[in-house]
């Protein structure tokens, strides 16, 4: 096997920025075909009113409540909410916990 070639102590030498030429301003994106090809799609709207939360869990964990999630045909994401909601109604903690989505429930593939 070569060895690689070691990497350049600096790449300043061989970058060049240029500022852009008056770049257009994306419109909000549509969801047509009216918008435009290149044109960066924007947050869907449950992003928007939600705060995004992380949970670490242990992978067998994980992967237990995915499986029960496929054998009831729900979402990983809803059972981890009803977690949630039963918790704070124990604790006395007011919601609402969930955000309301914007459109129709996706259907089922399958």
């Amino acid at each position: 096997m070569s060895k690689r070639p070691s990497a350049p102590v600096s790449y300043a030498a061989s970058l060049a920025v240029e500022a852009p030429a008056a770049a257009p301003v994306p419109e909000p994106a549509g969801q047509g075909p009216e918008r435009a090809q290149g044109q960066v799609r924007g947050r869907r709207p449950l992003e928007n009113a939600a705060d995004p939360s992380v949970l670490y869990l242990h992978p067998t964990g994980k992967k237990s409540l995915r499986l029960y999630a496929v054998e009831r045909g729900v979402k990983v994401h809803d059972l981890l909410l009803e977690a949630v909601e039963a918790w704070a109604a124990d604790k006395g903690l007011a919601g609402p916990w969930r955000v309301p989505s914007a459109g129709p429930p996706r259907r089922h593939r399958g």
